[in-house]
């Protein structure tokens, strides 16, 4: 580190912090509604939105995940931190411990854990502090940002807490207390206070009529003693009143009588409160459908569904929440039951969360139509919908007069002519290479299946982050119908190209490539130990790794997923305007198209892409581990165990010998239907 830094850091100081918002004045005014509000807990348009995600947040299960050097992730059945965490002290659960934490995190942007240590100094016991119990404290000179805790639980005592012994889940930064996160709620504090006056007015109303009824008073310049008021007041009451209401009223005098006071419609708040309900759910990041308040219902009536409003608050609300708590704990509870272990970490698993779950009529229904059209098997969508499956169920349902096209045909290979192209004649295979391509086929099956996931599982999170970032765009945008004439209006090319630079294509790229060569390696993996059957050690040397994986790279910068995403946001747009479809639906439209890309459904797109990407790298694999035994020469299998041969070049390049450079060529212009494998020749094999 440079000298300058290491003093810069030696003498650093932490400024204080500034007056808290919660005390303090909104601007443009002298009153303080922070203060009338209180802790909030007394709010109807509060508590709703934060009971929910109360309710909510327990489908998210918290687990401790053992991180492998290749990435794999590997859950940690019974961890003691978690153990902990579900049985936090003898007098309640992790449910009502997460309750009340979650309770202060969303209303005080502070949640707090105090740690209880057994006599070696590990936690055995988890106490929630409320917010307004406990504060960050630091040196006035600002020497550390905070040295300790100070807790107050009431009648002045105050109690000095360890650093360590209190976990801090905050809500961001607040920039006028650096130490401590900011209240989502401090912004609409305003609206809250309506909220409650606008309650607190229709009570007083309903209680008293709020003001009187009916005014009789002297038509004239009469006026009446106190005591024919207080006898004209009692016989009204006796005569109007009861089951007397409807008679007729005859006074002896000139008499006015009025109405007066508030019919239903003028005791009407509905659009003062439903502000409120709009903002304090929107800071909150949950609909105010899902909520079940009236604004929000309004909405849904004519908006997306309640499915997809329930999906949009957990993305919105719950899932971030999610994020910080697992990152404080990774920082500050995790250390004390990792130490000296691998690396660990703190995730949550949202795989059970109803809401977040495809809808199984349309699950259904797309594979279905993908059955019946031939291009997935019924084993895909048996597994798709939780079925048992097994090899009887690895058959397409096509129909009988369908003819296979290739897509396109392969260069013409000349065979057997060594002056041409440095090969050897025609060599019928020895049954070592011949049990060799058959051990590649028997393992192709399972290698595909298990890249189809991984892409699955890739291009879905691409569709969702397309919906994402598309979503506060779209809600910028008029979403009316596209004019006849253009099809597209000239605004969906920059609309498309600032969604797609939300979604930043280039680190999907990166991504992408990461799947790739990991595919690619576990190929190169298996290929190697059927090596052994011609005579190859089974192990997977470096160098063949190396040049594998990066053979898995370059083949993901194949996959332009800029062009192709681009391709279907204006498909969804296009689509979505002339549906006369809202932000929400529209969003969950886009999601579907970029996650199918050329496609038509995501798991078309994984298919194609793992059937062709598994026997490339197959054949890669067995060139490099060829060239890496020292060998130069390999016998081409076209067409053989099953697969048919649509084209008469295979079968004029089936059991040529090639060299290693000739058959990367042949393998790189195969087409995705490919036929084509290669065995290792060794000039001292025999023929059969």
């Amino acid at each position: 580190m440079a000298n300058w830094l290491q003093k810069a850091l030696s003498t650093m100081r932490h400024s204080g912090g500034a007056t808290p918002f919660m005390f303090g004045f909104l601007k443009r005014t002298r009153f303080n509604y922070a203060r009338e509000v209180g802790d909030g807990l007394d709010s109807s348009v509060i508590m709703a939105p934060v009971q929910w995600v109360q309710r909510a947040f327990p489908e998210a299960r918290l687990r401790v995940v053992s991180v492998k050097g290749d990435g794999a992730r590997e859950e940690i059945d019974g961890h003691d931190m978690t153990a902990l965490i579900r049985r936090p002290n003898p007098y309640y659960g992790d449910v009502h411990l997460w309750a009340a934490t979650l309770l202060s995190y969303l209303i005080d942007g502070n949640a707090y854990w105090l740690k209880v240590r057994n006599g070696v100094g590990k936690p055995v016991e988890l106490w929630w502090v409320p917010s307004w119990a406990i504060e960050p404290k630091w040196p006035q000179d600002g020497s550390e940002f905070i040295s300790y805790y100070e807790y107050s639980p009431g009648g002045g005592a105050k109690t000095p807490l360890e650093f360590d012994d209190v976990v801090h889940f905050r809500h961001g930064v607040n920039p006028r207390n650096q130490r401590k996160g900011l209240s989502p709620l401090s912004g609409v504090i305003r609206e809250i206070f309506m909220d409650l006056e606008a309650s607190n007015f229709a009570a007083s109303l309903l209680k008293n009529m709020g003001v009187p009824g009916v005014v009789i008073s002297p038509d004239g310049s009469a006026q009446p003693s106190p005591e024919d008021v207080a006898s004209v007041k009692a016989w009204f009451k006796q005569a109007f009143s009861g089951d007397n209401r409807g008679e007729p009223l005859v006074m002896g005098g000139a008499t006015k009588v009025e109405q007066y006071g508030f019919n239903p419609q003028q005791m009407d708040m509905s659009t003062t409160r439903d502000v409120a309900e709009e903002r304090v759910c929107a800071v909150l990041g949950v609909p105010a459908a899902v909520v079940g308040f009236g604004a929000g219902l309004q909405t849904a009536k004519v908006g997306a569904t309640m499915t997809e409003l329930r999906k949009l608050a957990w993305t919105n609300g719950v899932l971030p929440i999610t994020s910080v708590f697992a990152d404080e704990l990774n920082r500050s509870l995790l250390p004390d039951f990792s130490k000296g272990r691998t690396a660990e970490e703190v995730e949550y698993d949202v795989s059970d969360v109803q809401a977040l779950q495809d809808d199984l009529d349309k699950l259904f229904s797309r594979m279905d139509t993908a059955v019946r059209g031939g291009w997935a098997m019924v084993y895909e969508a048996r597994e798709a919908a939780g079925l048992d499956v097994d090899d009887s169920h690895r058959i397409y349902l096509r129909p009988f007069s369908a003819i296979e096209v290739p897509a396109g045909a392969p260069p013409r290979v000349e065979p057997a002519d060594p002056e041409k192209s440095g090969t050897k004649a025609r060599r019928r295979p020895s049954a070592a290479q011949r049990g060799y391509v058959r051990a590649l086929s028997r393992m192709e099956a399972g290698l595909q299946t298990a890249a189809e996931k991984r892409l699955k599982s890739f291009f879905a999170d691409l569709g969702k982050e397309a919906s994402r970032a598309a979503q506060p765009i779209l809600s910028e945008e008029d979403l009316g119908q596209a004019s006849a004439a253009t099809g597209e209006r000239k605004e969906d090319e920059l609309l498309v190209y600032r969604i797609l630079d939300a979604l930043d294509t280039n680190a999907r790229q990166a991504a992408l490539r990461q799947v790739f060569e990991a595919h690619y390696l576990e190929v190169a993996k298996e290929v190697a130990k059927a090596g052994e059957l011609v005579g190859i050690a089974t192990g997977l040397p470096d160098p063949v790794g190396r040049a594998v994986a990066q053979a898995g790279g370059r083949r993901a910068g194949l996959v332009d997923l800029e062009k192709q995403s681009r391709r279907a946001l204006f498909d969804a747009i296009a689509e979505g305007r002339a549906e006369g479809e809202g932000v929400l639906q529209l969003a969950e439209r886009i999601a579907e198209h970029v996650e199918a890309g050329p496609w038509t459904s995501v798991e078309q797109r994984s298919i194609t892409i793992a059937r062709t990407e598994t026997k490339f790298a197959q054949n890669v694999s067995t060139i490099e581990i060829t060239k890496n035994a020292g060998a130069d020469r390999l016998t081409v299998f076209d067409g053989r165990f099953g697969r048919p041969r649509s084209d008469p070049d295979h079968i004029a390049r089936d059991g040529i010998v090639v060299t290693a450079d000739e058959a990367a060529a042949m393998a790189a212009d195969e087409h995705p239907n490919g036929t084509l494998s290669f065995a290792p020749y060794f000039d001292i094999q025999e023929d059969e």
